[in-house]
């Protein structure tokens, strides 16, 4: 990152606590030039971190902004921005190519990436961990540079619409509704055709009206659905099928692994009318995108300049349309290296656990790298105690149902979200993201896996990642303890045209089941309207 490459177990970056990852920010934020880049970023990411750390910013205890710039840091990051400002100024000139060449550059990468064979179970697993060493760690160092210049520039001329748009917000933000080359969206159409092609053919359909979910799921693994059905999920999975639930953790099972919340997904998608489809929200967004563009070309032609503003406005929109779908894109492009990586170590975790070294092949996801590598080298320790209390350690954390936002050095645990010190009993504020007004009742949910939503209902969650998105096809609004402009829920409740308002604070807590409320995704207020 910024011409240093993260090393697998570097504390410098990423520091573990509550088994989570860390980005450690204290050396930036001590920098006066980097204090005001990381709070005006994060101000964008992620509000409600914005908001603490503008407070931490402002206390001299601190140190922030007082540092001293060295000149190996100003190497390091001159190297690595010059040719992003380079880039970022052509990209602006040649959009449609910008886009095409990352994409390009992407699969061409991970055409490359393959993992050595050995001899024996203890090869095979060191194959492993030098492919993680090499390759998973290196994957923003080669993203990074390439993505920002492409990214960049629809941010800035989203900015650019904004300003134009004036008091209405929402104007801009519509123009961001079915972006094309959006790979998350491009997944849940895909799903959907795989559930159109199950609803066609009278056998499949059949079997997915009369079994639950889990049994669909071993009928597929098994390779016993219907012909129709197990051709179809097999195309699906063979593109996505690296995915799942808190994918960005690689000890987390995947689709491939356990199809079941896919098996789930398709028998809701089989009850799920033509108006209501993904391609028909789809289709729908691109026409409201369409239009918003044309009201925004017709405000700039009243403004002073209106013919040069009008061609500037025209010129941003198309930008924001072709270049701002690869928001998705970074996450993809590590969780596919990913799993190449974790399909190995389980194909070598079954060999251990056939050996009797370890009781199950996820087990080596509770290993370090460097004991990993120690396993490989036919060290004698006691790996089955080692894991099982890694284990417990795990799933105690998993009952943990809040996380804080920032921690400090000194201790201390920031956990608000926006408008925690205004909000009221019946008014809850946080960041508008998506554009509209919806009224529902409340649909708290924790685990996407299983969950079913009833059409109208308000999905209420602490955040959401792809696995998420099915759920979105019946959301009438979204409500998420964390997340900012660019967050994949805010990306694709703008996506499906459902209001959507995040960085609330203790949403999951301070609002209740079946409680009635309305959303306001242009102002980014909550109203209770009945418990």
């Amino acid at each position: 990152m910024f011409g240093v490459p993260i090393k697998a177990n570097d504390e410098n970056v990423l520091v573990p606590a509550g088994e989570r990852l860390w980005i450690r920010i204290s050396d930036i934020v001590r920098h006066p030039v980097g204090s005001r880049i990381i709070g005006s970023a994060l101000n964008f990411i992620e509000p409600s971190a914005g908001k603490i750390l503008k407070s931490l910013i402002a206390d001299s205890r601190l140190g922030a902004g007082t540092g001293k710039i060295k000149f190996s840091t100003l190497q390091h990051v001159s190297g690595f921005a010059i040719p992003i400002v380079g880039r970022f100024a052509l990209n602006m000139l040649r959009p449609e190519k910008a886009r095409a060449e990352i994409d390009a550059r992407i699969e061409s990468y991970l055409a490359r990436l393959q993992i050595a064979t050995g001899k024996d179970r203890f090869e095979r697993l060191m194959n492993v961990v030098v492919f993680m060493r090499e390759r998973i760690s290196s994957v923003f160092q080669f993203l990074l540079p390439r993505f920002i210049p492409v990214f960049g520039p629809s941010i800035a001329s989203l900015n650019l619409l904004n300003e134009i748009a004036g008091d209405d917000r929402a104007l801009a933000l519509e123009v961001t509704r079915a972006l094309p080359q959006n790979v998350t969206t491009e997944m849940d159409l895909a799903l959907w055709k795989t559930a159109t092609e199950i609803r066609a053919d009278a056998e499949s359909v059949a079997l997915f009206r009369s079994s639950d979910a889990q049994t669909l799921a071993r009928l597929y693994l098994s390779g016993t659905l219907p012909s129709a059905a197990q051709t179809v999920i097999a195309g699906f999975m063979g593109k996505y099928g690296m995915r799942g639930t808190g994918e960005i953790d690689f000890g987390q099972p995947r689709w491939r692994e356990d199809p079941t919340p896919i098996m789930h997904t398709l028998q809701s998608y089989l009850n799920i009318d033509e108006a209501s489809a993904p391609d028909a929200l789809f289709a729908k967004g691109a026409q409201a995108a369409s239009k918003a563009i044309e009201s925004i070309a017709a405000k700039a032609r009243k403004q002073s300049g209106g013919w040069f503003k009008e061609k500037m406005a025209r010129g941003a929109a198309r930008r924001v349309r072709l270049l701002m779908g690869a928001r998705e894109s970074p996450k993809f492009f590590a969780i596919r290296t990913m799993g190449i990586a974790r399909k190995a170590l389980l194909e070598a975790g079954e060999e251990f656990a056939q050996a009797g070294t370890i009781e199950e092949a996820a087990d080596l996801m509770f290993l370090k790298l460097d004991e990993l590598e120690a396993l490989a080298k036919n060290e004698a320790r006691d790996w089955k105690a080692l894991i099982a209390e890694r284990r417990a350690t795990y799933e105690r954390e998993l009952r943990r149902r809040q996380v804080p936002r920032i921690l400090v050095s000194d201790g201390r645990a920031f956990y608000e979200g926006l408008g925690s010190e205004t909000d009221t009993e019946n008014m809850i504020t946080g960041s508008p993201v998506s554009p509209g007004v919806a009224e529902g009742k409340v649909h708290i949910i924790f685990n996407p896996n299983g969950a079913q939503l009833v059409p109208g209902e308000i999905l209420v969650c602490p955040g959401t990642d792809p696995a998420w998105t099915p759920l979105f096809m019946a959301a009438a609004g979204l409500i998420t303890e964390v997340g900012g402009m660019m967050t994949h829920g805010s990306v694709v409740a703008r996506e499906y045209g459902i209001p959507a308002v995040v960085g609330v604070h203790q949403a999951t807590t301070r609002l209740k089941n079946g409680q009635r409320i309305r959303i306001d995704g242009t102002a980014g207020k909550i109203v209770v309207l009945e418990e």
